[in-house]
């Protein structure tokens, strides 16, 4: 399906190294935009990665734009780190004057008129935005898909899934639609579709990023501030999705610091991955969290990773950290404690008109359970019992974090198993039927304690869909969770191939 017009090197370099050509005068920014808006007319049908806004208007905008930023490189401006290259922007952040529907009927009306401080400060950056990329509804499913816009596909394979919820990004990124994006991840929402379609990703600390614009909020007045009582905002974090580690790194310190709206979000100084001393780290690896079974090809892939990985570091150890198992079922109990109230208020309102938006069956089925079960509980019940829940949590999070202290890196799997087909509800994994919402616990176990994780693409599966694994490390190191997924990605080599499709 390759365009005699379309430039393979153009479509499958990195972020970093695009800008970098750019700015050297290599390629312009009209080239590299016009590039990737071939590339979608040309296969955005097959995926619907791009939902929004149409293609007309995404040609005439980002040509106008990049197009602009030649002309301020002629005249010898000075030029942001990402200067003319163009992304993508999963639909649960805002953008001034773009929809934001967070895959959702309920909000197929809505554009706001304030852009998300992390998209703000790409685009102050010199980055161009091809447009909107497609996600599960309200963001609470694994795979890219909804009522609104149908489903998103794998580049990799159309028959699959590119995860979820931000797979509009990842399959974008993949397909050559775009250099990079910007996602969310609450359970994995970032990390799981890297996996699936072989890019790199990072969930960084809780509180390095603003979570100001991030769907759902108060769609009635102006961006509001997340709400820090509330699990969903609490472990919620915006990220970036890339072809390369330096991209994702140059994202995150792009992105971070307070917007003074956010109060979650504190000063950080994060460092760089160039400053950590890789001989002075212990890394720890285990084939999972330690409660459902990973399929027998990605743990071989991740021990050959760690084996790779082991003359660069102090030490690698197989050892999975005490409570680690403990983790993952506390995100759940957590967030069932709640039942999403954002999530269930945006769809009490839409019923409450007379013409109400149809939404997902599986949401309306686990909303009314959970009303239903909060329902026979009093106050003080609910109350005690996010308490335990809470106190829990800080003592699997206390345990995990003595155990960083001694292997400052933890290896682990993102996933189960690979991209599975789009509609199957189970994976057999060792004789045991997976549901394809558990695939993923790994990632619950990581987003529960707060901890920064990249993936990394490592290999490929026997059935030849891509492997990332998660490297994670302390709260507050980014830089060594970078270094060490830098270090990975040079010393396994993997690239998944010519562009797919």
């Amino acid at each position: 399906m390759q365009s005699p017009s379309i430039s393979p090197n153009v479509l499958e370099t990195g972020a970093v190294r695009l800008a970098s050509a750019i700015r050297a005068g290599q390629l312009t920014a009209v080239e590299a935009v016009t590039a990737h808006l071939d590339r979608i007319d040309q296969c955005n049908g097959s995926l619907r990665a791009i939902i929004a806004p149409d293609g007309a208007t995404i040609r005439r905008e980002a040509l106008n734009k990049a197009a602009a930023a030649d002309a301020a490189r002629e005249r010898g401006e000075e030029l942001g780190p990402l200067h003319g290259v163009p992304f993508t922007v999963k639909d649960t952040l805002a953008v001034a004057g773009y929809p934001a529907t967070a895959g959702s009927a309920v909000l197929k009306d809505y554009a706001p008129e304030t852009t998300a401080p992390v998209v703000a400060r790409v685009l102050a950056a010199g980055a161009i935005l091809l447009g909107k990329a497609n996600c599960s509804e309200f963001a609470v499913d694994t795979h890219a898909g909804n009522l609104l816009f149908g489903d998103t596909r794998n580049p990799f394979d159309l028959a699959r899934t590119p995860g979820g919820s931000s797979g509009g990004d990842a399959a974008a990124v993949a397909g050559g639609l775009a250099a990079f994006g910007l996602g969310t991840d609450f359970g994995g929402s970032i990390r799981w579709p890297a996996h699936c379609t072989g890019l790199a990703s990072m969930r960084p600390t809780l509180g390095v990023l603003p979570g100001t614009g991030i769907l759902p909020y108060d769609t009635t007045a102006p961006l509001s501030p997340p709400n820090t009582s509330s699990v969903l905002h609490r472990y919620m974090t915006a990220g970036p999705i890339a072809r390369r580690v330096e991209d994702v790194e140059l994202l995150v310190h792009l992105m971070a610091g307070p917007d003074g709206i956010d109060s979650a979000c504190g000063p950080v100084a994060l460092g760089h991955s160039d400053d950590v001393d890789l001989a002075a780290l212990s890394v720890a690896w285990c084939e999972g969290e330690g409660t459902v079974p990973v399929r027998s090809d990605i743990v071989r892939v991740l021990s050959r990773t760690a084996q790779l990985l082991a003359s660069a570091v102090r030490s690698v150890v197989k050892q999975r950290p005490p409570r680690l198992e403990e983790a993952a079922g506390l995100f759940i109990e957590l967030r069932d404690a709640e039942g999403l109230p954002e999530v269930a208020e945006a769809i009490h309102r839409s019923r409450a008109q007379s013409h109400p938006a149809e939404v997902t069956a599986g949401i309306l089925q686990y909303l009314s359970g959970i009303e239903a079960k909060l329902a026979n509980m009093s106050g003080a019940e609910l109350l005690a019992g996010n308490l335990r829940a809470t106190a829990r949590r800080d003592a699997v999070f206390a345990a995990v974090t003595r155990f960083l202290e001694e292997h400052q890196i933890l290896l682990l799997p993102v996933a189960s198993a690979t991209a599975p087909i789009i509609g199957a509800h189970a994976v057999e994994i060792d004789g045991r039927e997976v549901p394809r919402s558990q695939l993923g616990v790994s990632c619950r176990a990581i987003s529960i304690l707060g901890l920064p994780s990249a993936v990394v693409p490592v290999g490929l599966g026997d059935d030849g869909m891509p492997i990332g694994i998660q490297v994670v490390g302390r709260r507050f190191h980014d830089q060594e969770v970078l270094a060490v997924a830098r270090e990975i990605e040079r010393v396994v080599d993997f690239r998944p191939g010519p562009l797919a499709l």
